[in-house]
């Protein structure tokens, strides 16, 4: 069984990257260089620790945006290629999860094929999966390796066949403490 997108709760798993990058990289800047050019001719008359506080609230987002804007605009690029490209399949024995990224010449598949999980967590963004997985890498730079745990952004319609995929396939706990 196929596990479908829903599209409002990949609106929802994107709108938190998305407040992030405008806070950070638009709106923060937006407030400070204004603020800056308006403030440092009438700064002259303040005493010394005012003018150094004035100095970081109003230059710190100015120095930020830079580093803001890769790693914020990064993080927003990673949530909408991850939770656009994955494809979850649920069978009776065995739970398939794969996910592209890249283009071109460059795109890589990556699948997971889970039998048996050690634990998982539900988290409000994303569910991430413990145990020993087959990892089938395709592509370019192709690899066949052992994965230890995944994280799945919650973006899914028919989560409840997953956690019950989870709950029939898990170890037992004496297994888990290895």
């Amino acid at each position: 069984m196929e596990l479908l997108m829903s599209k409002e709760k990949r609106r929802a798993y994107r709108m938190m990257p998305w407040i992030l990058f405008l806070l950070t990289v638009v709106i923060l800047p937006a407030i400070a260089w204004p603020l800056s050019f308006r403030l440092t001719p009438e700064a002259q008359t303040y005493p010394l620790i005012v003018k150094i506080l004035m100095t970081i609230f109003i230059l710190a987002p100015i120095v930020i945006q830079i580093p803001s804007l890769c790693i914020c605009g990064g993080y927003l690029l990673y949530c909408y290629g991850r939770s656009g490209t994955q494809t979850l399949n649920v069978y009776d024995d065995v739970f398939v999860f794969s996910y592209y990224s890249g283009g071109g010449d460059n795109c890589t598949t990556d699948t997971y094929y889970i039998k048996n999980v050690a634990s998982y967590t539900i988290k409000k963004r994303s569910i991430t999966i413990k145990g020993q997985f087959k990892r089938k890498q395709s592509g370019r730079n192709s690899s066949q390796r052992i994965a230890h745990w995944i994280t799945i952004p919650r973006t899914f319609e028919n989560e409840e066949v997953l956690i019950d995929f989870f709950d029939k396939h898990k170890l037992p706990e004496k297994n888990n403490k290895k």
